[in-house]
């Protein structure tokens, strides 16, 4: 734990904003999660299927999470990296 709270300690003042925006987006990220299954009953698109041949409406909200998904390990590493020399903008 002696090597923990070194780390800790290092971190800049207001990581831990940093750290809460990071919680926010995953919650985001769940929220869009759940509306693709809402489409999927709405639309009646049963799994394994990903996209629908003729419904353009679930491909979008089902492309919009996927896309987020995609993009989502680079958005954190950028934060979390990038939160350590700027952890807020107003500074």
């Amino acid at each position: 734990m002696g090597n923990l709270s070194k780390i800790v300690e290092s971190l800049p003042e207001h990581y831990g904003c940093v750290i809460f925006t990071g919680l926010a987006s995953s919650f985001v990220n769940m929220w869009m999660g759940h509306n693709v299954g809402k489409a999927r009953k709405q639309y009646e698109i049963p799994y394994p299927i990903m996209y629908s041949p003729d419904n353009k409406m679930f491909n979008c909200i089902q492309r919009a999470h996927q896309n987020t998904l995609e993009n989502y390990p680079v958005y954190l590493m950028l934060l979390f990296i990038g939160g350590l020399q700027y952890p807020v903008s107003y500074y």
